[in-house]
């Protein structure tokens, strides 16, 4: 009489993975699922932190521009004085009451005119500079400081785009860790060998494109 099982109408059973290799499909299984729940969580935390400090980037990206924008509309203002002063100083002067121009100028002219209309008036003939503010000399703190403010603020704003970008492949990389936990997750479920040998295969292949996001994120490749 044969060996082989037989049950109702000559069926054979099912096949069935011995016990050591079902044993070693749970050992790599295991193997898997540790290694990218460990990723996953090293992504998710630096996610997290690279999340954090992107809003914060943004946030004194934003207080910069905001402090060089009023700056900005100080020096306009500084200027828009200095014009009509000016202009008021030489509408004394061509009316010949130079009394009244030179009380102007000595009581009205700001410190940065005072420089800029000394050099202006220098500038003999030359018609293509019509007024002190349009010199070199005409320097304006307000101005420089609105310079840097804006300058910082754009640094600001590349750096924290920058730890977003980071933030970004780090949270590409908890999805395929995800599909790769998954993956192992279910391998050891089957019985056939092969479904759960290429589930394994799988959740390997999903682990590379994660730890490359992940060196990525971390600045490690370009």
């Amino acid at each position: 009489m044969s060996d082989a099982t037989v049950e109702d109408g000559g069926t054979s059973a099912s096949p069935e993975v011995d016990d050591d290799g079902r044993g070693k499909i749970e050992l790599v299984a295991a193997i898997m699922l540790g290694l990218a729940g460990l990723l996953t969580a090293y992504a998710a935390y630096y996610g997290g932190l690279a999340g954090g400090d992107a809003i914060k980037g943004y946030s004194q990206a934003t207080i910069s521009r905001n402090e060089a924008n009023g700056y900005y509309a100080d020096y306009g203002q500084k200027v828009a004085q200095d014009t009509n002063v000016f202009l008021q100083y030489q509408i004394q002067v061509e009316s010949g009451n130079d009394t009244v121009a030179q009380v102007v100028r000595d009581r009205l002219f700001s410190p940065e005119l005072e420089v800029a209309y000394v050099a202006w008036n220098d500038l003999t003939g030359d018609k293509d500079v019509p007024t002190p503010m349009e010199t070199p000399a005409y320097v304006v703190e307000d101005l420089t400081n609105y310079q840097t403010f804006f300058d910082q603020s754009t640094k600001e704003f590349d750096e924290a785009a920058k730890v977003d970008d980071q933030g970004d492949n780090m949270d590409l990389a908890a999805v395929f860790l995800a599909v790769s936990l998954f993956m192992a997750g279910i391998a050891a479920l089957f019985k056939v060998r092969r479904i759960s040998m290429a589930l394994l295969a799988g959740s390997m292949v999903f682990i590379f494109p994660g730890c490359w996001a992940i060196a990525k994120g971390k600045g490690w490749i370009s």
